[in-house]
């Protein structure tokens, strides 16, 4: 269920870019279970998302749990701009992708991919993993949200969704969309060194496959 104080929430946070930003951000609000995913952050203390965009999900973030320290990172400059131009907040901050060694190794509780892998070449994925695992803390937690290939009426509603945004509109960058299955998220991600905690479907009430992968680091102390 999607909260108007939280859509006022957003519409303020974004009140200085253009409407068609905003809504196009609304809109990403409204298709994606943020909830769900918020309350794995309970009782962190700092968080790296990767891949983040307008830096919407670090903004719910703040909102939910405003001691929060939260740091986004992407690799697509426009959207970048945006973030930088959103609200400021305490203890939150947007870095380009070629800034990411500034940051020191083993500093976060919490890592994110929120829809980052569906839309990279397979070769990519154990880079973007091991950055995860880099800059993972040994006791952290990976929290990583896509769309899989189940059931398949969401998985068509997902890959023409995504390819409009990505090939016609042309307002998300990356590769076209591939929409794996649950099986093949979990041998990338335990080849990661990542040991799966939970995974489950978080689409109830959407048209599209979301599913969420929680995992820890492998051999922390």
């Amino acid at each position: 269920m999607k909260s108007l104080s939280e859509i006022a929430f957003i519409l303020r946070s974004y009140s200085r870019l253009p409407l068609f930003t905003r809504l196009f951000i609304l809109a990403r609000y409204i298709v994606c279970p943020w909830n769900i995913i918020l309350k794995y952050l309970d009782g962190r203390s700092s968080m790296l998302d990767i891949g983040c965009g307008h830096g919407l999900f670090l903004h719910l973030a703040k909102q939910r749990f405003p001691a929060l320290g939260c740091i986004g990172f992407d690799h697509d400059k426009k959207k970048l701009e945006c973030a930088s131009d959103s609200t400021p907040r305490e203890n939150l901050s947007f870095l380009p992708d070629n800034k990411i060694d500034t940051l020191a190794p083993a500093s976060f509780d919490c890592v994110t991919l929120i829809d980052v892998l569906y839309s990279v070449p397979p070769d990519e994925w154990s880079d973007i993993l091991s950055l995860a695992n880099k800059y993972l803390k040994p006791d952290g937690t990976i929290i990583i949200k896509e769309t899989v290939n189940r059931p398949k009426w969401k998985y068509y509603i997902c890959l023409v969704q995504e390819t409009i945004a990505l090939r016609i509109l042309k307002y998300t960058k990356g590769h076209s969309p591939l929409l794996e299955s649950v099986d093949h998220y979990l041998a990338q991600i335990a080849a990661a060194n990542f040991v799966v905690e939970e995974h489950r479907r978080i689409d109830a009430g959407y048209p599209w496959p979301h599913y969420l992968f929680v995992a820890k680091k492998e051999g922390r102390e």
